[in-house]
């Protein structure tokens, strides 16, 4: 998922297609989904913000915890943002 830096969840468009995505968040995302395991132990039912293939922020919001991430790392890239579900859920 890509968020904004305002935080809103951006879906693709022409003006997003224009600006690559950074290979570094395919890399963070790929991270997470490899230690999704892991991931559900300790960060159940929550939003993990990876940067450089570590979890710097976890919240119930995804956009807090990208705030959290970008506070934390002042990173201005896009941040792989992932639900760690447990699958409890009804949707």
């Amino acid at each position: 998922m890509l968020i904004s830096d305002g935080g809103e969840l951006m879906s693709p468009t022409a003006e997003s297609a224009s600006q690559p995505i950074p290979k570094s968040y395919w890399q963070d995302q790929r991270w997470a989904f490899d230690h999704y395991p892991d991931l559900v132990k300790r960060y159940r039912d929550r939003w993990v913000a990876v940067v450089n293939r570590q979890v710097v922020a976890a919240s119930k919001s995804s956009v807090k915890a990208q705030e959290r991430a970008r506070a934390k790392t002042g990173r201005r890239l896009p941040i792989a943002v992932v639900y760690v579900e447990t699958g409890r859920h009804v949707y």
